[in-house]
């Protein structure tokens, strides 16, 4: 798998949950609803034989503005749903590339998290890539 064009094309599955703002990659300034793809935690060279497949973790943190406590926790949990519209999930898990062959959304934590002095809601969805080595 080639780095870029994995996280290029998380940022185009991402594109599906219409009005959300997506950076491929990591950005100093948050313009919320905005989904960042991060590098990755990990990436598993050869996880079949004679560089058969490739294995990488990804984060994808999705941030929305913290007005009050439920129309944040409303706002974000549009996006954490398993499926719908604005289901992260469900993008990348229905999303179709050459980069990447197999994508499944594990997890996601929640957290406060503060850039350039605001705070924000967020939350990080670990995801399973695997594709040819």
């Amino acid at each position: 798998m080639i780095l870029r064009d994995v996280m290029d094309q998380l940022g185009e599955a991402l594109k599906a949950c219409e009005g959300l703002r997506v950076h491929p990659y990591t950005e100093q300034r948050i313009h919320p609803p905005m989904a960042m793809v991060n590098l990755p935690r990990t990436y598993r060279f050869d996880a079949t034989m004679a560089r058969g497949a490739d294995d990488i973790e990804i984060p994808v943190t999705v941030y929305v503005g913290r007005y009050d406590a439920e129309s944040s926790r409303n706002t974000l949990g549009q996006y954490v749903d398993g499926s719908g519209g604005l289901s992260v999930k469900e993008a990348i898990e229905t999303h179709t590339t050459s980069a990447y062959d197999i994508a499944h959304v594990i997890d996601v934590q929640f957290l406060v998290s503060t850039v350039s002095s605001v705070e924000y809601l967020a939350a990080t969805f670990r995801v399973r890539l695997i594709g040819k080595g």
